[in-house]
């Protein structure tokens, strides 16, 4: 079996040297591994070159299997551990921007205190990135939009809504809300594709074109780009927090937001610890939601 978690690290990192330190084995033990692997399935799974590892064609179709047998295994080992009553076991974490900054740090910083013995890896994410993460087995769990990919499950959480980052000059800081129609042709700085789902969600209510003068790739530049007044930025309600003083923040008059929760494989057939942290979860957005404004609960 570690000779199937070898070939993932190494095709995650990319080297055989970070995977083997990652993975607390030799360079040469792991290289073993990868030998013997291929030897065992009967056709080269890696190319190999001076600056980076990746795999073959073949290669990708055994990396989905190898992971399903990984993650079997951690299945296996977690309902034993669980019926015996020592929680364990691993989970994985995609989550936008947002939800870092408010909400899943607290959670898993709960859970820790809770399940001591359980693995947590946080990854931050796009939104397009989480859906090609979920699919293809590399995270375990999505804290995102309800853009739920193929028979995949969403469990809500709160609905976010979204405003308007401005200095304090800026000709729109006149209006207590914002007509959207007052967006058209407005200098806007832009969140790089992928990251941009809090303006198509204003599209979808209402379409505007905005004049885009930047882009940027991340909240934090965004912000501080708005606040030297070179444009108008979108930003989550749950990042308002992150607003320097000389910016106004202002809604639109219509009701523009996004319901995020969480996106697994499947609520059913999940593993302990997993099904545990889900929980967990659930418990906190109600506690959240209860002390933050504009972030409405929605969880079933």
């Amino acid at each position: 079996m570690i000779k199937y978690r070898a070939f993932i690290k190494v095709v995650e990192l990319g080297s055989i040297t970070k995977a083997a330190k990652e993975l607390g084995y030799s360079q040469p033990g792991v290289s073993h591994m990868l030998d013997s692997l291929e030897e065992e399935i009967g056709f080269p799974l890696l190319i190999r070159s001076r600056d980076l590892i990746r795999p073959t064609k073949d290669g990708n179709r055994i990396l989905h299997y190898c992971r399903e047998i990984v993650k079997n295994e951690d299945s296996l080992r977690e309902t034993a551990d669980s019926i015996k009553g020592l929680l364990s076991g691993s989970i994985r974490i995609g989550a936008l921007n947002s939800m870092l900054i408010q909400f899943v740090p607290q959670v898993v910083n709960a859970f820790y205190t809770t399940y001591p013995n359980i693995s947590i890896q946080i990854h931050e994410m796009s939104s397009h990135e989480m859906r090609k993460a979920l699919l293809n087995g590399s995270i375990d769990i999505a804290f995102m939009n309800n853009n739920v990919p193929g028979s995949f499950d969403f469990c809500p959480l709160f609905r976010d809504s979204v405003v308007l980052i401005m200095h304090k000059d800026n000709p729109l800081a006149a209006f207590s809300t914002i007509p959207v129609e007052e967006l058209d042709h407005r200098d806007f700085i832009m969140p790089l594709p992928g990251w941009d789902d809090l303006v198509l969600a204003i599209n979808e209510k209402a379409s505007f074109t905005p004049n885009v003068r930047h882009y940027v790739a991340s909240d934090v530049a965004g912000v501080s780009m708005a606040a030297n007044e070179l444009g108008l930025y979108v930003l989550s309600s749950m990042q308002v927090s992150m607003a320097p003083d000389n910016v106004e923040i202002r809604k639109l008059d219509t009701d523009v937001g996004r319901d995020l929760g969480m996106i697994i494989k499947s609520l059913k057939n999940t593993t302990p610890a997993l099904k545990e942290f889900i929980k967990a979860a659930k418990e906190a957005a109600v506690d959240y939601t209860a002390s933050i404004a504009d972030v409405q609960y929605i969880g079933e």
